[in-house]
C-alpha cells in the first residue's frame, strides 16, 4: 500500500532525528531547566515570531456505508458547506496536541513546540473542492487545505524548544501522520494510537481520543511510560490508520520570523492579570464540553475506593472538561511530587490508580445540589495547554507530574472521560422534559496553590502552615504560606448550565460535529420494547426479526445492556456494545442474551437488553420493525 500525501505540499520522510518509541510524560525530562525565576520582571522580555505551517487533506471514510448508497453519500459530503469542512480540518489538526505540547518526552534534547491557539488558527480550504479519492484501499472523500498561524513567546525559550530556531528566518520541519478521517479513531482504530503515558489506566474514550492521538504509538508500548497502560493495541497506529482508515503524511513547519509589532499585536491573546505573579483562572467555556454516560462499577473499582460514586452498579455521570489557565505573568511553581510527604502531606499516594494525587486542588458542584458533589483532587497539577500567545507565555516548561507547576501562560486541563471527572448525577430527580442544572467548577478554594509570592525563610525554602485538613491517619495536611494578590479568587469559579434529559446518554443526543456511518456515538434513539421481548435468559440466543419498511434507508440497530436499578436502558457506545449491525433490508439478528448485572438477587429475570437506532446517514428518514423469534 502505498500513502497519499495532500496536493498541497510535498511529503518528506521522517527526519532522521525523530524517536521511534512514543513520548512518556510522566517523568521530568533530564535537559529541562528548572525556572529561572517565579516572578517575571515588568514591562515583559522582549517578543519574538514564528510563522507554522501544515499542508494536508481531511476527509470523510465512506468504506462502512453499503457500495449501493456510497455514490449518494458521497454527493452529499461534498456538498456540505465550507463551515463544515474547516471544523473537520480542525479536528485533523487537533491531533498534534498531545505530541507537540509533550514534545520534551519525544526529543531529549528538545522542547514544547505546541500550535497557537485555535483563535488565531487561519486555514484556507483548497478552491477546487472536495473530491472522492481512494487511498490506502479506503474510499474518501477529501479535501485538501492549508494552515497558518503564527506564535508569539519570549525569546528565550525558542532555543529552548527548537535550536533550530534560535535566529530570525530559520526553519524547521517535522514530519506527521493524521488519520485521513480524523472523527470515530475509537471506533475504527481500538487504542493503536492512544498514548496514555502519564494518565490513569481508562483514562481515554471515544470523545476524547484526540488528546491522546501519537502517530509513533507501537502495540508492544506497554506500562506507566509507554503509550497502552489499559492494555496493549493488536497494531502499530500507522498500521492501524493504514488498514482501517487510510493515512496523511505531511510536516508541521515552523520559520523564525523578523520581529515585527503589526504582527505581534494581531498574534497577542491571553489577559495577563497580574504580570507579577501567578493568577489561576477557571475557564468556564470547558465546562460547555460535557457529556452524560452510564457505567458500571464493580465494588473493587478506584471510583468507589475514593468515593467519585454514590454506590456500586450503573451509575449515571456527567462528565465534563474542567481546565485552569494561569492568567498571571509568573509560573505558578508547586515542585517535585513526593510520594511520601510526611512533613506536609499535599501528595497522597494512590495504590488503585497506581499515581500521586494533589490535595485539595479544586471542587466541582451542581448548583443548589450540594448532595452530588465531585472530586476535590488532582492526580498531577502541569502544563498540558497553551491559551495565551504573548510575549510573557513561554514556549517550554519543565513540569511533569513529577515535578509540577503550571507555567506562565499555560493551563491544566482535565478532560471528560478521566476518571472521577465527572458528578453522580444517578439520583438527581429528573422530570420527563429534562432539566437545566447549573454545572460549577471552584479551583483552589483551600489555598493549596500560592496565586502570589510564596513565603520562604532565609534560604529560601518555603515556609508551611497547617490546612485544616488532615489525612486518614491525623496527620495534619500543610499548605505554603503565601502572600495571594489581590482580588487572587475573583476568577477561580465558574457556571455553566447543563441540559439533562430524564434518561439516555450523550449516545441518544444530536450529533455535534456531523458524524454519520454505523460506528458513530450519536444520534440514536431507544426503541421501546415490551417485557417480553426486554427479558431473555442469560447465555441464550435472542434471535430477531428486523424488517425496513421500504422505501426506508439502511438503519444501524445497536444493542445495548439494561439496568434493572435504574429501570433504563444504558444508551451504550460503539465500542460497548453487544451488536451493532447495519440494516439495509429485512434481516435476521442474534445475540447473546447477556446478563442484568445489578439485577437483585430474587429478582424473576436475570437478563435483559435494550434497543437503540438510528439513520446510516443522518440526513435519512426511516424505521425499524424489530419481532422477537421464539
Amino acid at each position: 500500500n502505498t500513502t497519499v500525501a495532500p496536493r498541497p505540499t510535498n511529503t518528506s520522510p521522517a527526519p532522521e532525528s525523530s524517536p521511534t518509541p512514543p513520548p512518556a510524560p510522566t517523568a521530568a525530562p533530564t535537559t529541562a531547566p528548572l525556572p529561572q525565576s517565579l516572578s517575571p520582571s515588568s514591562p515583559p522580555p522582549p517578543g519574538a515570531l514564528i510563522q507554522v505551517n501544515i499542508d494536508s487533506s481531511v476527509g470523510v471514510l465512506l468504506d462502512e456505508f453499503p457500495e449501493e448508497m456510497r455514490d449518494r453519500v458521497a454527493e452529499a459530503v461534498i456538498a456540505q458547506p465550507e463551515d463544515v469542512w474547516l471544523a473537520r480540518a480542525r479536528r485533523q489538526l487537533r491531533l498534534t496536541k498531545n505530541r507537540l505540547n509533550f514534545r520534551n518526552f519525544v526529543y531529549e534534547d528538545k522542547g514544547q513546540l505546541p500550535l497557537p491557539p485555535r483563535e488565531l488558527w487561519d486555514i484556507q480550504l483548497d478552491t477546487a473542492g472536495p473530491r472522492r479519492e481512494t487511498i490506502q484501499g479506503h474510499d474518501l472523500v477529501l479535501l485538501d487545505y492549508s494552515f497558518t498561524s503564527t506564535l508569539l513567546t519570549d525569546q528565550e525559550s525558542i532555543a529552548q524548544a527548537e535550536p533550530a530556531l534560535s535566529k530570525e528566518g530559520a526553519v524547521w520541519e517535522e514530519f506527521f501522520a493524521f488519520p485521513a478521517d480524523p472523527d470515530m479513531l475509537l471506533q475504527r482504530t481500538d487504542n493503536a494510537c492512544v498514548n496514555e503515558a502519564g494518565f490513569p489506566p481508562n483514562s481515554f474514550d471515544s470523545e476524547n481520543i484526540w488528546h491522546f492521538y501519537n502517530f509513533e504509538c507501537a502495540a508492544d508500548s506497554g506500562g506507566a511510560l509507554g503509550c497502552h497502560r489499559t492494555q496493549l493495541a493488536t497494531f502499530d497506529c500507522r498500521e492501524a490508520l493504514s488498514l482501517f482508515v487510510g493515512v496523511i503524511e505531511t510536516d508541521v513547519r515552523w520559520e523564525r520570523l523578523t520581529w515585527d509589532d503589526a504582527l505581534a499585536d494581531q498574534a497577542r491573546v491571553g489577559l495577563i492579570a497580574n504580570p507579577e505573579q501567578p493568577d489561576l483562572a477557571v475557564v468556564g467555556d470547558d465546562l460547555e464540553t460535557n457529556r452524560v454516560v452510564y457505567r458500571y462499577f464493580t465494588p473493587d473499582n478506584c471510583a468507589i475506593q475514593e468515593e467519585a460514586v454514590g454506590g456500586e452498579g450503573w451509575r449515571r455521570l456527567l462528565q465534563f472538561d474542567a481546565t485552569v489557565h494561569n492568567v498571571g505573568g509568573a509560573t505558578l511553581h508547586i515542585g517535585s511530587a513526593k510520594a511520601e510527604d510526611p512533613e506536609n502531606n499535599v501528595f497522597d499516594y494512590n495504590a488503585c490508580h497506581d499515581h500521586l494525587h494533589y490535595s485539595n486542588y479544586g471542587e466541582f458542584f451542581l448548583a443548589d445540589q450540594t448532595e452530588l458533589n465531585g472530586s476535590k483532587q488532582a492526580f498531577c497539577v502541569q502544563s498540558t495547554t497553551r491559551p495565551s500567545n504573548n510575549e510573557w507565555s513561554p514556549l517550554t516548561h519543565p513540569y511533569s507530574c513529577t515535578f509540577q507547576g503550571v507555567q506562565a501562560g499555560w493551563a491544566d486541563e482535565y478532560v471528560a472521560g478521566l476518571d472521577a471527572q465527572w458528578i453522580d448525577i444517578t439520583d438527581l430527580d429528573v422530570p420527563p422534559d429534562g432539566r437545566t442544572v447549573g454545572l460549577g467548577f471552584t479551583s483552589n478554594g483551600d489555598k493549596f496553590m500560592c496565586e502570589g509570592t510564596l513565603i520562604t525563610d532565609e534560604n529560601g525554602e518555603a515556609l508551611w502552615e497547617p490546612s485544616g485538613f488532615v489525612t486518614e491517619d491525623g496527620e495534619s495536611i500543610n499548605r505554603p504560606q503565601c502572600d495571594f494578590i489581590e482580588n487572587w479568587d475573583v476568577n477561580n469559579e465558574e457556571v455553566r448550565d447543563v441540559f439533562v434529559p430524564q434518561t439516555g446518554s450523550f449516545v441518544t443526543a444530536a450529533c455535534a460535529n456531523d458524524e454519520s456511518g454505523p460506528k458513530r456515538n450519536c444520534g440514536f434513539t431507544e426503541l421501546e420494547l415490551t417485557a417480553d421481548d426486554r427479558f431473555c435468559e442469560p447465555g441464550e440466543n435472542v434471535d430477531l426479526t428486523v424488517s425496513l419498511p421500504q422505501p426506508a434507508a439502511p438503519q444501524v440497530l445497536r444493542v445495548c445492556e439494561w439496568s434493572a436499578a435504574l429501570g433504563v436502558g444504558v444508551a451504550c457506545a460503539f465500542e460497548d456494545a453487544l451488536l451493532n449491525q447495519t440494516i439495509a433490508a429485512d434481516t435476521a439478528v442474534s445475540f447473546t442474551c447477556p446478563l442484568i448485572r445489578d439485577a437483585a438477587e430474587d429478582a424473576d429475570v436475570e437478563g435483559g437488553y435494550s434497543l437503540y437506532v438510528a439513520p446510516l446517514w443522518p440526513e435519512d428518514d426511516g424505521e425499524l420493525v424489530v419481532n422477537r423469534n421464539r
